[in-house]
């Protein structure tokens, strides 16, 4: 593959919040670490009913193993499906779609057993649209005795790297996470560490308070609220958060029970706008506290950017720093890890390890990835 040749692959991902499958296509140019990614376009699709489904199991709720393969197929079905509305709708005539690329929804992660599952069933994307698809890519740092996660700082770098300014990516998931991108850095230069809840946090609390709501649209509860740190100083005692072992963090460690736990505590004393306004404000004094030098620009990413009191409350804490959504820099705040996911695929593709020493811990990371491939293989 020449540094001119160009192949079109479909990022997706569902996260930790579990708020939609987004799908992106990106247009990667040349190979290994010198591609090129830009944005064609993107979908999003709802969980629908899968939701039911999915946030049960990823809260450690035993099932029949009938229902994880039936909820693994379900989920390629809407992938294949989100894929197939992508490429209607931004696959540029004449062009073929090149891979598809998914994380899969993350059931459980257990670094410290070596292990990480992302539910996933890659079959019906191969039968519907013919094409390879690349997933399951943690495994491969999880083996060499890393963390498997962050998975994202190198196509942080292939994607919004500055030749000339130092540059903090805060993605705003259900988890919150960062990678520091320093000016003329190498890969090997590049940092990342998870910060603690996130959109698990903000979206738990609303769905306790206020059962007919998902999430807080536009951050209407949390702007009628009072900002405060009661929610703060409860988060902080997380074993995670207050723990001195930095480790990769998932689902796992935010419960549904824990979330409810602490608006039970605070639902004495503060109405339930105060408490939303102190959630997303614990959020932010997470990641704005934590300690970051250097940084010039700071981009945020991810379903919590849509937040815009978050936002506005990031930037009052970074004040020092050109604060910005990755919509600036060509990535919608939706399509950051999709987006992503599609770097990624391309680099496990030309065998370059995705997962980086420095930030997973892992020695000697292999190069991630298992593949499904459409057709018959003859010798």
């Amino acid at each position: 593959m020449s540094a001119s040749q160009v192949r079109m692959i479909a990022g997706c991902m569902t996260g930790t919040s579990m708020d939609g499958l987004d799908a992106a296509l990106v247009e990667v140019t040349g190979e290994g670490l010198g591609i090129k990614a830009r944005l064609v376009g993107m979908v999003s699709h709802g969980l629908g009913e899968l939701v039911d489904v999915l946030e049960p199991i990823a809260e450690g709720e035993l099932r029949a193993p009938l229902d994880y393969l039936l909820a693994a197929r379900q989920l390629g079905e809407l992938h294949a499906d989100a894929v197939e509305d992508l490429c209607g709708q931004h696959l540029p005539a004449e062009t073929t779609l090149s891979m598809v690329v998914a994380h899969g929804q993350t059931i459980w992660h257990a670094p410290g057993e070596g292990v990480s599952w992302q539910l996933f069933d890659a079959q019906p994307i191969v039968r519907r649209l013919g094409v390879p698809v690349c997933y399951d890519l943690r495994q491969a740092d999880l083996i060499a005795g890393g963390e498997g996660a962050p998975i994202t700082p190198i196509s942080d770098w292939v994607m919004y790297r500055h030749p000339a300014r130092d540059r903090l990516i805060v993605n705003l998931g259900g988890i919150s996470n960062v990678t520091h991108l320093p000016a003329e850095g190498s890969p090997g230069q590049v940092t990342g560490a998870d910060v603690g809840p996130c959109n698990l946090l903000i979206d738990g609390v609303v769905r306790h308070l206020f059962p007919d709501r998902r999430i807080d649209i536009d951050g209407q509860i949390a702007r009628s609220g009072r900002i405060n740190l009661e929610m703060f100083g409860l988060v902080q005692k997380h074993p995670v958060i207050s723990g001195k072992t930095k480790r990769s963090i998932g689902r796992e460690d935010f419960t549904d029970s824990w979330v409810r736990e602490l608006v039970d505590h605070l639902k004495t004393k503060l109405s339930p706008s105060d408490i939303v306004a102190g959630a997303v404000e614990a959020v932010a004094q997470l990641i704005g506290r934590a300690r970051f030098t250097d940084i010039q620009d700071v981009v945020l990413a991810g379903g919590g950017a849509k937040n815009p009191v978050l936002v506005e409350r990031l930037g009052a804490l970074m004040k020092d720093r050109a604060v910005m959504l990755s919509d600036e820099l060509g990535f919608p705040v939706d399509a950051r890890e999709s987006a992503g996911f599609a770097v990624l695929g391309a680099l496990c593709q030309d065998g370059i390890p995705i997962t980086l020493s420095q930030v997973t811990g892992a020695a000697t990371p292999g190069v991630a990835g298992h593949w499904v491939f459409p057709g018959v293989f003859k010798r």
